[in-house]
């Protein structure tokens, strides 16, 4: 996780975030998880929840913060398939505007409402400050909720537009053992339902759930959604990895590709996001560099070269989840980062792809979160 600032036609980079209205204890049972908003644009969010096993919930919007009047509703049924988890995307809202929203579930009433905040995006024109955060590796190697994960209570504080969810969100290849650990996580996670309950887990979080409900999310995996260096391809647990994720994140399938998830998303003139997906095509680490060996696999490449070239945004910002040269991985497993290592290759090649791609198209601005 890191800071940095610029001012005026430059990028504000900050830990924040927003009030929460905290729910009333019967719709705390009835959304034990909290609410959540993402992939948001000018025009558009999207809205998470999980209910504890009921069929539906709705979402109710405004941008009146005494919600004295509203936008519109929106209901959604949810089922085991699920885990009970559902999203609502909301669509012909207006630009750079600060959006209030109240989820409840079947059984309760809109007062018992868990509440939450967004603000969309403005429009590619019009200059803007921007404010995010960015950070990800929650809960592993260890180290959980002792009894909570308080770094989110500050990035709260700050008031941020969104949250860049930068990868390791869970860490399913990784037991916590309690104590010193809050239990529910002392495993790691081979099933369908281990991966739903590592999520849970975190989910359970006060911070975290006020956070998520403050600030809207742009969350992007790396290995340890599924386990330790993993190629997507060839690891067995992806699948079900992958499936989870999607579960529990405010994030919009495509029909015509329902894995994808590397994505762009436009923050007024100066900034625009790529989030890249550096796990579900990759080769494997162990082979060896060259023209064959892939991290994004050619059909995302070609779309973050052309999004790239393509774009007018003052600054480019892009999120990897494994470094460009930190070495990373092992021995055994090989190189898990782009550059090489001194004792297995990486990505290099197709890393250079990316820089002569940069150079030869004059492309200026473009900053990496890894």
């Amino acid at each position: 996780m890191g800071q940095q600032r610029y001012r005026h036609q430059m990028v504000v980079i900050a830990w924040t975030g927003l009030f929460l209205l905290r729910s009333a204890a019967v719709h705390a049972v009835a959304l034990p998880h909290g609410v959540a908003s993402g992939e948001v644009s000018a025009t558009s969010a999207t809205i998470w929840a999980r209910t504890n096993g009921e069929s539906a919930f709705t979402v109710a919007y405004t941008t009146d913060p005494s919600f004295a009047t509203t936008v519109g509703t929106r209901t959604v049924t949810v089922s085991a398939a699920t885990d009970f988890t559902g999203t609502v995307t909301l669509t012909a809202l207006q630009p750079a505007t600060r959006y209030a929203y109240r989820v409840w579930s079947q059984s309760s009433e809109p007062r018992d409402a868990v509440s939450g905040t967004f603000l969309t995006a403005p429009l590619a024109t019009r200059k803007h400050d921007v404010t995010f955060l960015w950070g990800g590796d929650l809960g592993g190697q260890g180290f959980c909720r002792q009894p909570d994960y308080a770094i989110f209570a500050p990035m709260t504080a700050l008031k941020a537009d969104f949250f860049i969810f930068g990868g390791d969100t869970i860490y399913a290849d990784s037991p916590c053992p309690s104590p010193p650990n809050a239990p529910g996580s002392d495993f790691a996670a081979v099933t369908q339902e281990q991966f739903w309950a590592k999520y849970r887990y975190q989910r359970e979080d006060l911070f975290l759930k006020e956070l998520f409900a403050s600030t809207s999310l742009y969350p992007i995996w790396d290995d340890h959604e599924v386990k330790n260096d993993f190629s997507g391809p060839s690891e067995p647990l992806t699948p079900i990895g992958l499936r989870a994720f999607f579960d529990y994140f405010p994030l919009n399938r495509q029909p015509e590709e329902p894995h994808r998830l590397y994505r762009s998303f436009r923050w007024g003139k100066h900034v625009e996001l790529f989030l890249l997906d550096t796990r579900q095509y990759r080769s494997p680490n162990l082979q060896p560099d060259g023209p064959d060996k892939t991290m994004l696999g050619p059909a995302q490449l070609r779309w973050f070269l052309d999004g790239l070239a393509a774009s007018t945004a003052t600054w480019k910002i892009v999120v990897s989840g494994v470094p460009l040269s930190a070495h990373t991985g092992r021995i055994l497993t090989g190189h898990d980062g782009w550059g090489g290592g001194t004792v297995a290759d990486g990505f290099a090649t197709e890393l250079r792809t990316i820089v002569a791609t940069l150079q030869e198209k004059r492309i200026r601005n473009v900053a990496w979160l890894t």
